[in-house]
């Protein structure tokens, strides 16, 4: 499967843990138009925010696109909450490198299942994942730049 990491899986330890996708191979970087990167879920077990992607017109998330070997899909479903209803998969269409000329089509992505309106505090490891995913695959310097000043929980 091609997928579209935005949140702490860019982070290539992370994606590629024993755990979620040990098969995980960086394709390219993209951007997923329209929406912005928010913190929309509480976490039960961490008690802090995690990312999520809504629509937001004339905003934009980057991110890492991966490809993922099908034997790592049900592991990656499970490190995302898909059974217990905290993320529901999404096919969407990224852009390579914003790009509007080069679509890669029916890209899966993971998406929160229960929005909540008020900001999500992400814990400051969790926002660590996602700068260090952000940094290593060269986002933009605006984009990590935002990224940085994410409010996290205290």
């Amino acid at each position: 499967m091609i997928y579209f990491a935005y949140g702490s899986n860019m982070d290539w330890e992370r994606i590629t843990a024993p755990d979620r996708a040990p098969s995980a191979q960086f394709l390219l970087r993209a951007t997923l138009p329209e929406h912005e990167l928010r913190f929309t879920r509480r976490s039960d077990k961490q008690r802090t925010g995690t990312a999520d992607v809504v629509p937001q017109a004339g905003s934009l998330v980057w991110g890492a696109v991966f490809h993922v070997e099908d034997q790592d899909s049900d592991r990656l479903d499970s490190a995302e909450g898909v059974n217990s209803g905290a993320y529901r998969r999404e096919h969407v269409t990224v852009f390579l490198e914003n790009d509007r000329s080069r679509p890669l089509l029916r890209v899966r992505t993971y998406v929160v299942c229960q929005k909540k309106s008020e900001h999500q505090a992400p814990a400051q490891w969790y926002l660590d994942h996602i700068l260090k995913g952000a940094r290593r695959w060269g986002l933009p310097a605006d984009y990590v730049a935002r990224l940085e000043t994410i409010e996290v929980a205290r």
